[in-house]
This record gives C-alpha cells, structure tokens and sequence, in this order.
C-alpha cells in the first residue's frame, strides 16, 4: 500500500464517519420516538453501536500480538471521548448542557470509573492464580459492567414511564425502517472504523511513532470519531442528555472491549503485558470522568466563566498527558 494512498484513505474514511455517525444518532433518536425507550437506554445501545471501531481494532491487534495498542486503544478512546464532551460543552456553553443531564448519566459516569479502576488494579498488580488465561480483572469488569448496566437502565425505565411524551419527529419513518437504517449505520461504523484503524497502524509505521503512543492516541482518536459525530449531532438535535449518556455508554462498552480482548487473548495476561503509559491515561480519564459528574451535579446556572472552567482543565489535561505519553513511547 503506497504511503500516499494510506493518508488518503485514512482521510476519505474520516470524512465517511462525519456522515455515518450523523445518521446513526439520528435514528437512534427515531427508535427511541417509536419504542418508547428512555433516552438514557437509547445512549447506551448508541454507545455500544459507536463503540464497534474500537472492537474491531482491539481484535486486530490481539490477532497480530500487539497486547499494548489494543489496550492503549481502548483507554485512549476514553480519554478522547470526554475531551471531545469537553469541547462541545464549551461550544454550546450558553445552554450549559451539563446541567441537563439526568441521575441516569451521572450513575453511567461513575459506572465508567470503578471499572476503570479495575483495570488499573490489573495494569498495576500481577495476581498469583487466574481461571485458565484470564485475569480476575477481566472478570470483575464483566460482572460489574452487566449487574451495573442492569441497574441503571431498571432506574431509567421507571423514570421514562412518568416524562410527557414529546412532539414526534420521525412520523414520515415505520419502526421497521428506522430498526433497518439504524443497524445498517452501526455496520457502516464499524466498517469506517476498520479502514480508520488499519490506515491509522500504516501511517505510525510511516512516521515512526511508538505503539503505545499510536494506540492510545492516534488510533484512539481514529476509532473515537464516531463517537465524537454522534455525540456532536445529538447536541444539535438538543437531545443533550442522549449526547452525554451515549458517550458515557460508549466509554463503559470501551472498558467491557477491553475484557472481551483479554478473554481471546491466548498469549497471556493481556494486562500483564501491556505499557506502563496506560496507567497513566487510565488515571487521568478517571479525574476526567469525575469533573464531567462534577458538572452534571451543579444543577443551578451558573456564570459562564465558572461553568466552562472543567471542560477547559480536561482540554487543558488531555494535551498534557499526550506530551507525558510520547515521552513514554
């Protein structure tokens, strides 16, 4: 593959999910119209759609024993997720859209951090006994992603039952076409996210750069577009609390990807084996998850200045710990 054709690639394929990413939160919005679901369990199931890139490229890279890019994959989207939230908090800062997020979007968040934590524990320490090749990490983060999941949503389901239904939009659309344009967008994704990756892993052996750099930043922010269009486009739509939900959906099914990697990871411990360097990011997306809660909480309005002043610290943060990083490689 010429070295030009790589960049055009990886450049007509981030231009696609501009497109894509667009239409399936558009639809998404419409199965939530015609099914009467919550808006926090219509982010969620958006969160897992937008989350297939990273799938894809995790599994790619356990299958050519790159164990540091599929984790730096995976907790790198995380990091770039709540940034990209960031900056839309910024551009939208005149409807402060933190401040519309439900009780539901908050227990997403911490969600998000203890499994985080998990990982980091798996990262950090190296446990005596494991059940065949998989770590008790992995385990931990299955359990909890499932029985937390499960919580929320059966909170989300009684509270939607009492919200007034809302002026429909998608009146033009059957729930059969919605279901059908819905999923063919999730296979767009992750088809997008697949030609994203592989271009993104040609264009680090190009420049050089190191794996663990690549994995938790260029291939992260490659696979995380999806996830910054559809959050975009939520927001335009006003749908603020689906935008926030659906990103703190997509950075749980991240960390779910992560123990999914480790259980078809043969070659060992995945964790075990993986860069120091996650620690950090992994630390670092956790005070950046804590900052968002920190906003969703302040429910009265507040002065713009003050308002912002989170999403800039996590601007500020993610460059910093990109620097950090790269010196790491």
């Amino acid at each position: 593959m010429g070295d030009v054709l790589v960049f055009v690639l990886f450049i007509s394929a981030a231009v696609a999910t501009f497109f894509v990413a667009s239409r399936l939160t558009m639809f998404g919005d419409a199965v939530k119209e015609k099914t009467r679901a919550s808006s926090s369990f219509m982010g969620i199931l958006i969160g897992i759609a937008i989350s297939l890139p990273e799938l894809t490229s995790s599994v790619t890279a356990v299958v050519i024993d790159a164990p540091d890019l599929a984790v730096g994959n995976l907790i790198g989207s995380n990091l770039f997720n709540i940034m990209g939230l960031a900056i839309f908090d910024i551009v939208y800062r005149r409807h402060q859209i933190m401040t519309h997020a439900t009780v539901e979007s908050k227990l997403y968040g911490w969600l998000v951090i203890f499994m985080t934590l998990i990982i980091l524990v798996g990262l950090s320490l190296t446990l005596p006994t494991h059940i065949f090749h998989i770590s008790y990490s992995t385990i931990a983060v299955i359990m909890l992603y499932f029985i937390g999941s499960k919580w929320i949503n059966d909170r989300t389901e009684y509270k939607g039952r009492k919200i007034k239904r809302e002026v429909k939009r998608y009146k033009e659309y059957t729930y059969k076409q919605v279901m059908t344009y819905f999923v063919m967008a999730a296979v767009g994704i992750m088809i997008i996210g697949s030609v994203l990756t592989i271009t993104a892993e040609r264009i680090a052996t190009i420049t050089g750069l190191g794996t663990s750099f690549v994995g938790a930043f260029l291939v992260a922010i490659s696979t995380s577009l999806p996830d910054a269009v559809s959050v975009g486009t939520a927001l335009k739509l006003r749908r603020f609390n689906l935008g926030i939900s659906s990103l703190l959906g997509s950075n749980a099914f991240n960390i779910m990807v992560l123990a999914i990697t480790d259980l078809i990871y043969l070659r060992g411990g995945l964790l075990s084996e993986s860069s120091p360097s996650n620690l950090i990011t992994g630390g670092v997306s956790i005070l950046f998850i804590l900052l968002i809660i920190y906003s969703i909480s302040r429910r009265k309005s507040q002065p713009a200045w003050s308002y912002i002043l989170p999403s800039v610290l996590i601007i500020v943060g993610y460059f910093v710990t990109t620097y950090f990083v790269f010196q790491m490689r």
